[in-house]
C-alpha cells in the first residue's frame, strides 16, 4: 500500500513538473497609477531567462511557463528595482507596486543599461538615453547619429534607400522638408527615449512609402506641472539666418495641455551648374540663386483623461511659408570647335506663399483590464499655395551684342488647394497565447490646381491659353488590416495583411484620367533570440509609393524659354517588395536586404536636339533591384569617447521602360560614416563632436552619381544643472557636400554639379524650464500617408 502511494505521489509530481502555466499581473506606483513600459525579467531553476515589458495599462504576461520556482525582477528608470520569488504550480495573477527612487541622478551610479542598439521583431531601436550623442542637441541633429540614417540638406533618408517618413510617438509629422526640419529642431533630445527605424512597417501602418518609417519616442514620465523650453539659433552660410521658438506643456489631474511655436527667417544661395552635350553644340548652364524664406509654425493640443479607461484628445497645428527668390540663369553655347557661339540670359524672381492647417480628434478606449484597446482618429488637413514666377530672356552674340528682338518677358502662375479628410479605427486584442490587432481607414482627397502662363506685350501680360489649365484631382481609399503576433520560447512570429482599395479621378481641360485598383500588402517577421547577445531576424513586406501631389500638378515652371519642369497628372504609384535578414551581436549589427521596385517613377529631363528644349517631367519607367549589406558597430574607445561607425555596401540595377533613356544601368556603391562624441569633464557638461561620412560613386536609378563627403565639428557646454545648452557647430567644413551626377537621354549626355550652401557656422542656445517629469501623451492621427504626400 505504501509502495503504491509513493508511486502515485511520484507520478503526479512528474506530471506537475511538465505542466505549463501562465503568469500575469499589473504594476503600479505608490499612488496606484499604472506603470507602462516596465522591464520584467523572470528566471527559472533551469537557468532559463525571459523578458517582457508592461503594456499601456501596466499589465505584464508570461505564457506557458513550466511549473517550478522562479525569481522575478521589475526595473525602470526613476524606480527602485523589485525582486520577488514565487512557486508556479497553476495559472497565477500577482500585482506588484514599485517605489519611486528619491535619489537624484548624480547620487546614483548606473552600472547596467540596455544595449545602445536593440533588434525588435519589426524595427531596430536606438536607445537614446544610453548615448552620449543625445546630450545637448535636438531631434534632427540626433537623427544623423543613428546608424543607417542620413540627414542631408535637412532631409532625412536611409542609406542607399532614399527619403523616409518621420513620426513622433507613432504620429506622422506631415510637413515639407523645410517645415519638418524646423519642427524637429524644436524637439530637445532630452525629451527623447529612443528612435525606432522601421524599414519594413507592419500592416497597421499605411502601406505608403517604399523606404519605411522613423519613429521618435518621447520619454514617458508621470509628474504634474509645467514644462517648457525656448531656443534660439544664428547660422552663417553665404548669408545670415536666424531661428527661434519654444514649447510649453502643462498637466494637472485629468487635463494635459501642450503647445509650441517656431519661426525661421533668412536666405541661402544654392548653386546649380550643368552641361548638355548636343550633337552640334554644348550648352553650359549656370543658375545663381538666392532664396529668402520666412517660416512660422505652431501647434496646440489638449488631452482629457475622462476615466481610467478613456482618453480624449484634440489638436491643431498650422504654419505658412513666405518665399521669394532672385535668380540669374546664364547659358553659354559652344560650337563643335568649343568656341563660344552665343549667350542666353534669363533674370527671374519667384514669389510663393503657402500655408497648411491640420486638426485631429482622438479617442482611446480601454476595453478591459487585460490590455484590449480601441482607438479612433478623425483628421482634417488643408494645404494651399500661390506661386508666381516672373522671368525674362535675352540672347547675345559671341561679341556681347544683343541679338535683335530676342528680349521677352513671361509670367507663370499656379494656385493649388488640397483638402484631406480621414477616419481611422484600430483595435488591439492581446490574449494569453497570442496577440491580435485589426483596423480600418477611410480617406477622401480633393486637389484643385489652376495654372496659367502669360507673355508680356507692351508691358501688358496676356494669357497663353495653350499653356494654361485647370486640374481637378480626387482620390478615395478604403483600407482594412489584421495583424497576428505569437511568441514561442526563443522565437517571435508576426504576420499581417493589409488591403487598400483606391479610386482616382483626374480631370484637366482636355482629358480625364479615371482609375481604381485594389492591392494586398502582406508582412511577415520571424525573430530568433539565441541568447542575451545574439538575435537573428527575417522579414518580408510589400509597399506602395503613391506620387506626391505636386508631381501630379501639370504646372510648368520655366527657368528660361528653353528649360521648364512640369508635373504629370497620369503618374501611377510604384510598388516595392522588401526582404531582410539581420543579426545583432552585442554592439555589432549586420543585415542583408533585397528590394524590387516595379513601375518606379522619377523625373526625366527630356531633351529635344531639334529645338533645344529641356522638359523635366516625372514618369513611370523604372524596374529596379537593390541589394545591400549593412554593418554598424558602437565602441567606447576610452572613457569619455564614444564612436558609432557604419559601413554599407550596395548594388543597384535599374531597367528603363521608355526608349529615350538608357535601357539599363548597374553598379556598386558604398557609404561609410563615423560619429565620435567626446566628454571632457566628469559631469558631462563640456562635449565635443567630430563626424565624417564618405559616399562612394554609385548609380541611382539611371543616373551615375560621383563621390561626395562631409566633415562636421562641434563643441557644446551645459550650464545651470544642464538647463542651459550652448553649442557651436561647423557643418561641411571642407565644402565637399556637392551633388554631382550624369545621365543620358535621347543619346544626349547631361552632367550636373550642384551645391546647396551647406557650409555653415551655427550658434545655438536652449533653455529648459519647469517640471522635468511631465508625461508626454501618445497620440496617433489617422491621415499619416495622405498628408505626407503633400511634401
Amino acid at each position: 500500500m505504501f509502495r503504491s502511494l509513493f508511486f502515485l505521489i511520484a507520478f503526479f509530481s512528474v506530471l506537475s513538473s511538465k505542466a505549463q502555466f501562465n503568469l500575469s499581473g499589473k504594476i503600479t506606483d505608490e499612488n496606484a497609477k499604472v506603470l507602462p513600459f516596465i522591464t520584467v525579467k523572470i528566471s527559472g531553476a533551469n537557468h532559463t531567462v525571459n523578458y517582457t515589458q508592461t503594456d499601456s495599462l501596466g499589465r505584464y504576461y508570461f505564457n506557458k511557463l513550466p511549473a517550478g520556482r522562479y525569481s522575478i525582477v521589475f526595473s525602470a528608470i526613476d524606480f527602485k528595482n523589485l525582486n520577488r520569488s514565487l512557486t508556479l504550480n497553476r495559472d497565477t495573477i500577482i500585482d506588484f507596486q514599485l517605489q519611486e527612487n528619491v535619489k537624484s541622478l548624480n547620487e546614483v551610479e548606473v552600472n547596467a543599461k540596455k544595449a545602445l542598439i536593440e533588434r525588435k521583431i519589426d524595427r531596430t531601436v536606438f536607445n537614446v538615453e544610453n548615448s552620449v550623442s543625445a546630450i545637448g542637441t535636438d531631434a534632427l541633429e540626433l537623427l544623423s547619429k543613428v546608424p543607417g540614417v542620413r540627414v542631408l540638406n535637412d532631409q532625412v533618408s536611409l542609406v542607399g534607400k532614399g527619403g523616409v517618413n518621420v513620426m513622433i510617438n507613432d504620429k506622422l509629422v506631415p510637413l515639407s522638408v523645410d517645415e519638418l526640419a524646423n519642427y524637429l529642431k524644436s524637439v530637445s533630445s532630452d525629451n527623447i527615449a529612443k528612435i525606432e527605424v522601421i524599414t519594413n512597417p507592419p500592416s497597421k501602418y499605411d502601406a505608403q512609402g517604399n523606404n519605411g518609417l522613423i519613429n521618435i519616442v518621447l520619454k514617458n514620465i508621470t509628474a504634474e506641472g509645467f514644462k517648457g523650453s525656448v531656443n534660439l539659433a544664428a547660422t552663417q552660410a553665404s548669408h545670415f539666418t536666424t531661428s527661434g521658438g519654444g514649447n510649453l506643456s502643462y498637466r494637472k489631474n485629468k487635463i494635459t495641455l501642450s503647445s509650441n511655436f517656431n519661426i525661421r527667417k533668412g536666405s541661402v544661395v544654392p548653386f546649380e551648374q550643368s552641361n548638355v552635350f548636343y550633337p552640334a553644340q554644348t550648352w553650359n548652364i549656370v543658375n545663381k540663386d538666392r532664396n529668402f524664406r520666412t517660416v512660422p509654425s505652431g501647434q496646440v493640443g489638449i488631452d482629457y483623461q475622462s476615466s481610467n479607461s478613456t482618453l480624449l484628445g484634440l489638436s491643431y497645428n498650422g504654419g505658412l511659408t513666405n518665399f521669394h527668390s532672385e535668380e540669374n540663369i546664364k547659358t553659354q553655347v559652344y560650337n563643335q570647335r568649343k568656341d563660344l557661339d552665343s549667350v542666353l540670359n534669363s533674370d527671374a524672381n519667384a514669389k510663393i506663399r503657402s500655408n497648411y492647417h491640420a486638426a485631429n480628434i482622438y479617442l482611446k478606449q480601454n476595453l478591459d483590464s487585460a490590455g484590449k484597446q480601441l482607438s479612433i482618429n478623425g483628421d482634417w488637413f488643408k494645404y494651399s499655395d500661390d506661386k508666381n514666377r516672373f522671368f525674362n530672356k535675352s540672347s547675345y552674340f559671341q561679341n556681347g551684342d544683343m541679338i535683335p528682338d530676342s528680349f521677352a518677358e513671361y509670367l507663370s502662375t499656379s494656385k493649388q488647394s488640397i483638402d484631406l479628410y480621414t477616419l481611422k479605427a484600430d483595435v488591439d486584442l492581446p490574449y494569453k497565447i497570442f496577440k491580435l490587432s485589426a483596423g480600418a481607414k477611410l480617406s477622401f482627397i480633393s486637389n484643385r490646381s489652376d495654372l496659367a502662363f502669360y507673355k508680356s506685350r507692351n508691358n501688358i501680360y496676356k494669357i497663353d491659353t495653350t499653356q494654361s489649365n485647370v486640374f481637378n484631382y480626387h482620390e478615395n481609399t478604403q483600407a482594412i488590416y489584421v495583424n497576428f503576433n505569437k511568441t514561442l520560447k526563443k522565437w517571435d512570429f508576426q504576420a499581417g495583411l493589409r488591403g487598400e482599395y483606391t479610386q482616382i479621378d483626374g480631370i484637366s481641360v482636355n482629358e480625364e484620367n479615371k482609375n481604381e485598383y485594389f492591392r494586398l500588402f502582406p508582412t511577415l517577421y520571424i525573430v530568433y533570440r539565441g541568447n542575451a547577445k545574439n538575435t537573428f531576424s527575417l522579414n518580408y513586406g510589400r509597399r506602395i509609393n503613391r506620387p506626391p501631389y505636386r508631381k501630379l500638378n501639370p504646372f510648368r515652371w520655366y527657368s528660361n524659354q528653353y528649360v521648364y519642369a512640369e508635373g504629370n497628372p497620369f503618374l501611377q504609384p510604384s510598388y516595392n517588395d522588401n526582404i531582410e535578414l539581420s543579426h545583432t551581436y552585442n554592439i555589432y549589427s549586420t543585415s542583408l536586404s533585397f528590394s524590387k521596385t516595379t513601375n518606379g517613377f522619377n523625373d526625366v529631363n527630356f531633351i529635344d536636339a531639334a529645338t533645344n528644349v529641356q522638359a523635366a517631367k516625372p514618369v513611370n519607367f523604372i524596374t529596379g533591384y537593390h541589394y545591400q549589406l549593412s554593418n554598424s558597430i558602437t565602441l567606447n574607445v576610452v572613457k569619455g569617447w564614444e564612436s558609432i561607425n557604419q559601413l554599407d555596401i550596395f548594388y543597384n540595377s535599374s531597367h528603363s521602360g521608355i526608349p529615350q533613356t538608357l535601357g539599363s544601368l548597374q553598379g556598386f556603391g558604398a557609404y561609410f560614416s563615423t560619429l565620435n562624441q567626446f566628454v571632457f569633464n566628469p559631469s558631462k557638461t563640456i562635449l565635443g563632436e567630430v563626424s565624417f561620412w564618405y559616399q562612394f560613386p554609385t548609380t541611382e536609378g539611371l543616373n551615375k552619381n560621383k563621390n561626395q563627403y562631409n566633415l562636421d565639428l562641434g563643441i557644446k557646454t551645459l550650464l545651470l544643472n544642464k538647463k542651459i545648452q550652448l553649442a557651436i557647430t561647423a557643418s561641411d567644413v571642407l565644402k565637399t557636400k556637392r551633388y554631382r551626377f550624369s545621365s543620358l537621354v535621347n543619346n544626349i549626355r547631361q552632367e550636373y554639379n550642384n551645391y546647396y550652401d551647406s557650409r555653415q557656422l551655427r550658434i545655438t542656445f536652449r533653455y529648459n524650464f519647469g517640471n522635468e517629469k511631465i508625461k508626454q501623451q501618445e497620440r496617433k492621427p489617422g491621415n499619416e500617408e495622405e498628408r505626407r504626400r503633400n511634401n
